[in-house]
């Protein structure tokens, strides 16, 4: 822990016993693109190596049914960071005919800056670009803009968001947001990870891209055996992404930000493994790609106990969550709810999921309950 963050903790300590308003929870954000949510052991892959990850899930609220609100990354991260559904915010398109979020619609970062936080972002890959108006009421937006091949891999995201932490304002609370990229194609894992995840199992060696995918097979889907190389070569970059996390909690922790943090990890989309005859996402709105996963850890002063929440919630209800426990007013934008008495462990009625937007082929829109799903 560094001087300066030592000696802000006691006028804290010292505000907070003197009757003064409560210091605000940090934010933090990680979102890693392209993850299913059975890709981690704590939804039941046995196949993962994802101990961080499954250990941070045994210590904080999971939502073993969040859904995304796309089959994509611009139109969900649009929804997560302004808590509303895409069709209000704007930001989608077709392949490289893409809108920016509304100037109409408030962003995460924009929000929390009224509220006297520091914001940093760190995203990786074109359709986060600052052009599509991710970057709004970002301090510091580090963003590397790339498609696929020759991407910031997660553990240097990690070590830039380290830095631009060490380098902000100290004395201010923080939101961060880190976008991981791993688990997206090109699959080009480490060696050791991809020795472990594809043990017993033969395929073509890595990078696999989106074109090398699709043509394992000409008109029909690969033979299961390819299936299971290709699922296993991504589940090495999921262990990549596992080692990231770690390495980001542990600086968190160091730094003394780790407990008195709202700390968020979910993703914007999944990956079509072949389940309805295709490959990659952004084509359809079937579980494989909106079904994401959720983990939020509350920060020690909400007293919240781990638990599981088998409840439908929608990933877009994340930020309106964020400002109840941050007891902030609900902005009224927000097309979102807060899912915080889920997270105490109370029940409420059933919340129907919308997902819509395609990046290739027709439009869909997907309505989604808890018994039902509609495309």
């Amino acid at each position: 822990m560094n001087r300066r963050l030592k000696l802000a903790l006691p006028l804290w300590l010292f505000a907070a016993a003197c009757g003064e308003t409560k210091p605000q929870p940090h934010v933090i954000l990680v979102v890693v693109d392209t993850l299913r949510a059975d890709a981690l052991g704590c939804y039941g892959h046995e196949a993962a190596h994802t101990p961080a990850l499954d250990a941070f899930a045994a210590e904080s609220v999971q939502f073993t049914d969040a859904v995304s609100s796309s089959g994509w990354t611009l139109p969900s991260v649009g929804s997560l960071l302004t808590g509303v559904w895409p069709s209000l915010h704007k930001a989608t398109g077709k392949v490289s005919l893409l809108r920016p979020i509304s100037p109409d619609i408030p962003t995460a970062a924009e929000l929390l800056v009224d509220e006297g936080y520091r914001t940093l972002g760190l995203a990786n890959a074109a359709y986060l670009s600052p052009l599509l108006g991710l970057d709004r009421g970002f301090e510091v937006f580090d963003h590397q803009h790339a498609y696929n091949q020759d991407v910031r891999r997660a553990d240097q995201t990690v070590n830039d968001a380290i830095a631009a932490i060490d380098k902000s304002d100290e004395d201010k609370p923080l939101f961060l947001l880190a976008h991981l990229f791993d688990s997206h194609l090109d699959y080009d894992p480490l060696p050791e990870d991809l020795a472990r995840a594809t043990a017993g199992l033969s395929g073509p060696a890595p990078p696999l891209s989106l074109r090398g995918c699709k043509e394992l097979a000409q008109d029909e889907p690969p033979s299961k055996e390819l299936q299971a190389w290709v699922r296993a070569v991504y589940d090495a970059e999921v262990a990549a992404i596992d080692r990231a996390f770690a390495q980001l909690r542990t600086a968190l922790e160091e730094r003394g930000i780790w407990d008195d943090a709202i700390v968020i990890l979910t993703s914007d989309h999944g990956e079509e493994f072949w389940e309805h005859g295709d490959f990659e996402h952004g084509h359809t709105l079937f579980n494989e790609l909106i079904h994401v996963p959720l983990i939020v850890k509350a920060p020690r002063s909400a007293a919240i106990e781990p638990r599981k929440v088998d409840a439908q919630v929608r990933v877009l209800d994340t930020l309106p969550t964020v400002f109840e426990l941050c007891e902030f007013e609900q902005p009224k934008s927000f097309s979102g709810r807060s899912y915080l008495t889920l997270m105490k462990g109370g029940t409420e009625e059933e919340r129907p999921a919308f997902s819509e937007a395609t990046l290739y082929g027709p439009e869909e829109i997907s309505w989604r309950t808890e018994r039902w799903h509609l495309i």
